[in-house]
């Protein structure tokens, strides 16, 4: 537990420089804009330090602006809808933590806390937490003081400062991964998240499902059989289960639709709720937060009063429209079945060219591994995608180890100790990278937009792969699990997937 010092009146030049840290400027931008050297803004800081009782940047600039040390700025525009683990994020920065206790509080690893920050910097359109923590601030969002990174990072803990409920993110559920809310008075359950999910939809006045959050879900028994009792309900998804139950309770049901132009009818179909919905609405194309809200009005009831299942990207449009009861699922992109061709023959010049694409090596060390120039490895590569049916590297890699033409023996040698996490979205853009459907089809089918979907792809392929490349991280996906397609002994070549929502 850090040390609470009681802050003092700082002098204005320290003033001028902690205000300028808050804009998220460097010691050098900070030393030009005051005409001072980079030692002179880096003893100003310590000196902020010392007198704060704090460990970084960010916490200094909180503990000053939440003590009035600093004139307080106006926020601009209207608060971003923040989920509860994004709202814990920005409160641990600003009680000096970084990553390693975000991936603590959060119970997951430091690079899928990597993924959580980034997308709190998203959210404010901050490339810094500083400035994350500046507009959160300026928008109420937080109450920092008294918080201490050791209470923060305990996981599972109660969260009463805030006024509000922790989330946890409950491992290997069927459909509903997280976030299920649990009560202050029960800050350890572990319950089935069926039952969780369930008491929150008891005192729900309706439900609203994105259908996104039904995407890839495997074919289960009809409504009837599950309420008859004559079905197993193992296999079936939570988030199905969940809807039977809103009918067994008489809850009604809205389902959202994606702007795209999907097919509801199959998608729900095949999870046997055809006739569980009220009402459906359309999302427009621009303006994702007005279907929720109309969704809202067709149930009568304020959208306080509702539980709305969507997927990880969807959380925050529906928390714009007023949701504060948010299930989140985690659901596998869905896959046609393939169509077989023969197996194209490969040298030992073309697995070798293949085997090192896949390790994620460039052109330029591909050529200087195999002892060719860039031209012919280009040329091969682009060969074997024509005869494999790849749409490019990261399809082509696939492609030949679910096939088993390449070697990979490199590849499982480097993998990570852990299997990195990926949330919903990230899970669904790599499998779209794996079975080569990175298109504005298939990410609409995701519920995402091919500008989302790119930039989840970056986070993706940092995450999975060490080298930084797309084709290295998709084989990495495919041999820790992440992405699961079914081996063959020839190569498939599919017609190009539209996944459905």
């Amino acid at each position: 537990m850090q040390t609470e010092v009681a802050p003092t009146a700082l002098a204005l030049p320290l003033v001028a420089v902690l205000d300028r840290v808050g804009l998220g400027m460097t010691n050098a931008a900070i030393g030009a804009a005051m005409n001072l050297s980079v030692d002179t803004v880096k003893s100003h800081l310590r000196q902020v330090y010392n007198r704060l009782g704090t460990a970084n940047r960010v916490q200094a600039f909180a503990r000053a602006w939440q003590s009035g040390l600093l004139t307080r700025s106006a926020p601009v525009g209207a608060p971003p809808a923040l989920t509860d683990e994004q709202m814990l994020i920005l409160r641990i920065w600003a009680a000096g933590g970084n990553r390693p206790d975000v991936a603590r509080a959060l119970e997951v690893r430091e690079r899928a806390a990597e993924l959580y920050e980034d997308a709190v910097l998203n959210v404010f359109g901050a490339r810094k937490r500083v400035v994350a923590v500046r507009r959160a601030l300026e928008h109420q969002l937080i109450d920092p003081a008294g918080d201490t990174l050791a209470e923060l990072t305990t996981p599972l803990a109660a969260d009463s400062s805030q006024g509000r409920t922790r989330h946890h993110w409950p491992k290997g559920a069927a459909g509903v991964s997280g976030p299920v809310a649990t009560t202050p008075t029960e800050p350890n359950q572990r319950s089935d998240p069926l039952e969780r999910a369930v008491a929150v939809l008891r005192s729900a006045r309706g439900l609203a499902v994105h259908l996104g959050a039904l995407a890839g879900l495997p074919k289960v028994p009809s409504l009837a059989e599950v309420l008859a009792g004559s079905a197993p309900r193992g296999p079936v998804p939570t988030v199905v289960r969940l809807v039977h139950q809103a009918l067994a309770l008489s809850v009604p049901c809205a389902l959202v639709l994606p702007a795209a132009a999907v097919d509801p009818d199959h998608a729900v179909g095949v999870v046997g709720l055809e006739a569980a919905w009220s009402c459906a609405v359309r999302q427009g194309a621009y303006n994702g937060t007005a279907a929720y809200v109309v969704a809202a009005h067709r149930l009568g009831a304020p959208a306080d009063d509702l539980l709305v299942v969507c997927t990880t990207d969807q959380a925050p449009v529906a928390g714009e429209a007023g949701f504060r009861r948010v299930l989140t699922t985690t659901n596998i992109v869905p896959r046609t079945e393939p169509r077989c061709t023969p197996v194209p023959e490969l040298n030992a010049l073309q697995r070798r060219i293949a085997e090192l694409a896949a390790e994620g090596l460039t052109i330029a060390e591909i050529g200087g591994r195999v002892h060719a120039g860039e031209y012919l490895v280009r040329h091969r590569l682009a060969d074997l995608r024509r005869r494999a049916g790849a749409v490019d590297d990261a399809h082509l890699a696939v492609r030949l180890i679910t096939t088993k033409l390449i070697g990979t023996q490199r590849l499982r040698a480097e993998l990570p100790d852990r299997v990195p996490e990926l949330d919903q979205s990230g899970r669904a853009v790599i499998t779209l990278i794996c079975t080569g459907t990175m298109s504005e089809a298939g990410a609409n089918g995701v519920g995402l937009s091919l500008r989302e979907a790119r930039t989840i792809e970056a986070r993706v392929v940092r995450a999975l792969s060490w080298r930084g490349s797309r084709t290295h991280a998709a084989a990495v996906a495919l041999l820790t699990g992440i992405v699961t397609l079914p081996p063959t002994n020839s190569v498939p070549s599919m017609e190009p997937m539209v996944p459905v929502p």
